[in-house]
């Protein structure tokens, strides 16, 4: 016994029915593009209500990690480098070198803040600086750093990122601002 379906079957119509052969109308195309720009507004309205706590974020996350790599740099070659604050706008950090003759010499290495980030201060073993001066905290050679602490904010909160001086250890913390 051999069962034969017919191939217009499967496809929803009939030699008699042509109702499903002309695709989709216009109405239903319209609906469609409007559900998909109510969602995309929808959601680019929200990403963009997340960007102050991202950009916050990342810069923190930067931060330690140039404290790491001004540490690994110091460890590896035995000599002191520094990340080196400028709290003047725009705010950013340089890394830095330590000479044979003691003057500091800039790496390539740049960095600035997001905009909406604020450095609100940064600690190195003088003293507490806050905007319009300039603050270093150094790696020495051993992997231990000089005191420091830098805190960022935004309106989307805040973070504090303090190293421990006799391991040089880098500790990011979110703060209730």
């Amino acid at each position: 016994m051999k069962i034969s379906i017919r191939k217009h079957c499967l496809l929803g119509w009939s030699k008699k029915s042509n109702r499903f052969a002309a695709g989709f109308t216009l109405i239903e195309l319209m609906i469609v593009a409007a559900i998909i720009g109510i969602v995309a507004a929808v959601g680019g309205f929200s990403v963009t209500q997340q960007m102050p706590k991202y950009r916050l974020k990342g810069d923190a996350r930067t931060l330690a990690s140039s404290f790491m790599l001004a540490r690994m740099k110091a460890t590896s070659s035995g000599q002191r480098y520094a990340i080196q604050f400028n709290l003047d706008a725009p705010q950013g950090y340089n890394l830095v070198r330590r000479n044979s003759n003691g003057t500091w010499s800039a790496e390539t290495y740049r960095r600035v803040i997001s905009s909406g980030v604020n450095v609100v201060s940064a600690e190195d073993d003088d003293a507490t600086y806050t905007a319009g001066s300039n603050a270093r905290i150094i790696y020495n050679p051993n992997g231990s750093s000089g005191t420091g602490e830098v805190v960022l904010k935004s309106g989307a909160g805040q973070y504090r990122i303090t190293l421990t001086p006799t391991t040089g250890r880098v500790k990011t913390t979110k703060e209730s601002s």
